[in-house]
């Protein structure tokens, strides 16, 4: 409105301007010549001002229109979803908020389809948020209060990860995963332990995750300092001793004489505690019998910082065959036999 009430004023005193420069002196007027030239080019120079602002508030405001607009709601805010575009019935819920009961309705929902999604179909799912994380593609969703609202009284993620609790390590942000997706649990060394294993275990038998990822990292501070001497290390405190001790004994230096490239060195340790760490997993029958039933996949993975890549090395799953390793997966655990195959 304030627009067009400045593009009429600036019509009107250009039409002004005009008149005045056109209109034939009165030789009885007391205005002289000049002035009366004077007075058109003010009406001119204020009609021109008036557009030029008009003109400016009219982009200025279709700046902002466009900066305003929501990013268009999926028809479920689940993972998998946030590339729909948005239904009718989710945009009227965003116009007017959602209540409390159409929220529970929504987590409802929710719940449901995210029990019906297969493991592999998880795991693909991480494959690709990483390839968007790593690309830069990453959509790092943020959803609104309403759907944050959903998740009050509810959660149901698919994934279950231990992780390092290193500060370059966000495990949300480097699967561009949002609120509700992923069950963290984070230690230093992403090591085993009575607290992290019965978080796993809540998560699996609970929250019925489809995948449990382990996931070690490139320049791990944790596993570095497990291989110092056990005199510096058992000066530590007490809880950091364990922890490091405990991951020590895991590491097998015998064969790392023969990798001289420093990286390659690093990532073979980093590996070598995320596949001891899931042999202790596999220990389970709980767990295995999760596995074994093709309800559940564990996974192991190296995330390369420098690069943002997340490599899924190990894979623990269905024996039959019917669920295909991921991309990239170099080794298998065999039920039978107990032991890691290397591809």
């Amino acid at each position: 409105m304030k627009v067009i009430s400045l593009f009429v004023v600036a019509g009107l005193l250009l039409v002004l301007a005009t008149a005045a420069a056109s209109a034939p002196e009165d030789p009885h007027s007391t205005m002289n010549s000049s002035n009366h030239n004077n007075l058109a080019e003010m009406a001119l120079i204020a009609g021109v001002a008036a557009a030029i602002s008009a003109f400016v508030v009219h982009r200025l405001s279709s700046n902002n229109q466009k900066e305003s607009t929501p990013y268009p709601y999926p028809g479920t805010f689940l993972q998998s979803g946030r590339t729909q575009t948005g239904t009718e019935e989710t945009m009227v819920l965003q116009s007017r908020g959602w209540s409390m009961e159409e929220a529970l309705s929504k987590a409802k929902e929710g719940s449901q389809k995210a029990k019906e999604k297969a493991p592999l179909q998880v795991l693909l799912s991480l494959q690709k948020g990483n390839s968007r994380f790593w690309t830069g593609a990453a959509t790092r969703p943020e959803v609104s209060a309403f759907e944050r609202r959903a998740l009050i009284k509810q959660q149901f993620p698919s994934t279950a990860v231990l992780g390092c609790s290193d500060s370059r390590v966000p495990v949300e942000i480097v699967f561009d995963q949002g609120l509700g997706d992923m069950f963290v649990v984070r230690v230093a060394g992403n090591c085993l332990g009575p607290t992290t294993c019965a978080s796993l275990e809540y998560a699996i038998h609970h929250l019925q995750v489809k995948v449990v990822l382990v996931m070690g990292h490139e320049g791990c501070g944790a596993i570095q300092a497990a291989r110092l001497p056990l005199e510096k290390i058992q000066n530590e405190s007490k809880s950091l001793s364990e922890i490091l001790q405990k991951i020590k004994a895991g590491l097998q230096d015998d064969h790392l004489s023969n990798i001289v490239d420093a990286r390659a060195r690093d990532r073979e340790l980093v590996a070598m505690n995320v596949r001891n760490q899931i042999q202790q997993l596999v220990q389970d029958p709980q767990i295995m019998d999760k596995v074994n039933g093709g309800n559940l996949i564990i996974v192991g993975a190296f995330y390369e910082i420098s690069s943002g890549i997340v490599d899924f090395f190990m894979q623990v799953s269905k024996p039959d065959g019917s669920m295909k390793p991921s991309t990239g997966v170099q080794s298998r655990y065999d039920p039978e036999t107990k032991e890691i195959i290397f591809a």
